[in-house]
């Protein structure tokens, strides 16, 4: 998107810890180094990452003044509003951010906010995306300056939260999803794209007998130094606890015949029937 108005398209990003990054588009179409969102104190721009975290951006003008106001979709709370106090061409964010609600007063949570016209009444709705995978829609029944935001509708379930072999192609999209909506195929009906995080596995070759008798001793060390934390009289019995626990789950790790892989997919779904309008 066009950050600052120059005419040319800008990155804007998130992060797990909170702060907002703006990659411009210089004149040769390389990118800059990567800037900081401020406040209007100049200090850096940060969700409370105690109660947010995992942040995705989108900037949208919220009350119609003609600059470019910043949504906040994150993985553990409300979306929230922070409304640019600058200009369209120099935002300055401001200090103080709000959680974005229904018209009933109820909270809308989403892993990311986007907003655009889906019944076709020339007014942008609200589209999140979640940690579980389930995709909501909250229709817009007021003005694009002065959104009123009806209850959300599932437009998608959830995700798919099984581990399936590594290098097989998914059956359903994943968790943790992120919505963006676009007339994909131009039939005049706007489709989903949906970015997902889904988990696949691999086996290791089998453990010797041996190998399998340390796994199984480490096991049960792991299952008593477990209730040992949990039943610690003082901080310093804890504290050694946790650190022996700490020192056999590494000794443990290479004995696990199961590899992890982290992957991430976007799907495309095709809107059916007939245009909205």
């Amino acid at each position: 998107m066009d950050y600052d108005a120059d005419g040319r398209t800008d990155v804007v990003t998130g992060s797990y810890t909170g702060e907002f990054y703006l990659f411009r588009r210089q004149a040769d179409g390389g990118f800059a180094q990567r800037e900081l969102f401020v406040d209007e104190s100049g200090a850096t721009l940060m969700m409370p990452f105690d109660t947010i975290y995992s942040v995705t951006p989108e900037l949208v003008d919220m009350d119609a003044d003609g600059d470019l106001d910043l949504v906040v979709g994150n993985r553990s709370g409300p979306v929230q509003i922070v409304t640019n106090m600058g200009t369209r061409a120099a935002p300055k964010w401001s200090k103080e951010h709000r959680d974005l609600t229904t018209a009933d007063g109820a909270p809308i949570e989403g892993s990311n906010a986007h907003h655009a016209d889906w019944d076709g009444d020339g007014v942008r709705d609200l589209f999140v995306g979640s940690e579980g995978g389930e995709i909501r829609w909250y229709r817009n029944t007021a003005k694009n300056d002065a959104p009123r935001y009806a209850a959300g509708v599932q437009l998608l379930n959830a995700g798919n939260s099984g581990w399936e072999p590594e290098g097989s192609v998914p059956r359903h999209h994943g968790g943790r999803v992120k919505v963006h909506v676009t007339d994909w195929n131009e039939d005049g009906k706007a489709d989903l794209l949906v970015g997902d995080v889904t988990w696949q596995e691999s086996k290791l070759t089998p453990l010797t007998a041996a190998e399998e008798k340390t796994k199984q001793a480490l096991e049960r060390e792991s299952a008593d130094l477990k209730k040992r934390v949990k039943n610690a009289k003082d901080d310093n019995e804890k504290v050694a606890a946790q650190k022996s626990l700490k020192e056999v789950r590494e000794k443990l790790h290479p004995l696990d015949r199961t590899k992890v892989h982290t992957h991430g997919f976007v799907w495309l779904y095709l809107r059916a029937g007939k245009p909205a309008r």
